[in-house]
């Protein structure tokens, strides 16, 4: 017999913008879950996600079988630690404005890396931090490049440093806030500020790598219609000796390749005819 009596509503909870929502225990528990396998590429057993997510393996057991059935979490042959996989990822791609930065960029891209002899990709902040979405490498048999689906926090990586430099105020002070809570090494907020001050005078970013030695970064901001920053081209310019195009050759490459994706998105009329005059995304 069907139980007709009322049940209490579910617990109502403050959600980090103050407003309130209600708690959806199997839903927290899978996006717990998602949110720290993406922290352990190595990949985890249910007994160490359970741990990482502050639950008992009976909590999260059939949530876990769930995931691992929808392809969001798989176990390579033979192993029984869980990964994530990049279904998330695929997912991302399917959203039309995603979609038409794909499309437009992969043409570009692969024109751009052969011409400069060097790898390029392409970054989006996700968050407080970058993350890779299209990577492209020029015919030589050594070169750098990053991997697509590539998490940096934004202030250790030149893509990271130049979208907070042309992002509008708001999007600013979050990734203040973030830095601050990070501490990390590469410098207090005044740094981070300090950098985009001087990318936005240059238009484009370029400077040594932070992470790797050896390799110097050229950053150039992508615009849409509206004038927003939605994306960076970046050259990770590797020296070598089958690289024959000169650094400001590579430099020039890339700043018109990042004019010609703008174009392709609608920013074309925002766009002025000095290669360093660029909108600045309300700042």
């Amino acid at each position: 017999m069907r139980d007709t009596r009322s049940k209490p509503a579910p617990a109502a909870v403050p959600t980090e913008r103050g407003k309130r929502t209600y708690n959806v225990p199997a839903a927290e528990k899978a996006l717990d879950l998602i949110e720290y396998a993406a922290t352990m590429p190595e990949g985890l057993t249910a007994t160490e996600l359970a741990a990482g997510v502050g639950r008992s393996v009976h909590e999260i057991y059939r949530v876990i079988q769930v995931l691992e059935a929808r392809g969001y979490l798989y176990r390579p042959p033979g192993s029984d630690r869980y990964k994530l996989s990049l279904k998330l990822f695929e997912l991302a791609h399917r959203i039309p404005t995603t979609r038409q930065l794909a499309d437009a960029a992969l043409p570009i891209m692969q024109a751009l890396a052969p011409a400069t002899m060097q790898s390029c990709h392409l970054a989006v902040l996700s968050g407080a931090d970058v993350l890779i979405i299209m990577q492209a490498d020029p015919p030589l048999p050594m070169r750098y490049s990053v991997s697509l689906g590539a998490r940096f926090p934004f202030e250790e990586t030149s893509s990271g440093l130049l979208l907070y430099a042309f992002s509008d105020a708001a999007t600013r002070e979050g990734l203040d806030r973030a830095v601050a809570a990070r501490e990390t090494g590469a410098g207090p907020v005044a740094t981070v500020r300090r950098q985009a001050e001087e990318i936005v005078a240059r238009g484009h970013d370029l400077r040594a790598s932070l992470a790797v030695d050896g390799v110097t970064n050229i950053s150039v901001p992508i615009f849409d219609y509206l004038g927003h920053v939605v994306a960076a081209l970046t050259v990770a310019h590797l020296k070598q000796r089958a690289a024959t195009v000169p650094l400001e050759t590579v430099l020039e490459h890339t700043i018109d390749a990042g004019r010609a994706l703008s174009r392709q998105l609608g920013a074309g009329s925002r766009l002025s005819e000095d290669e360093n005059d660029l909108p600045a995304g309300g700042r």
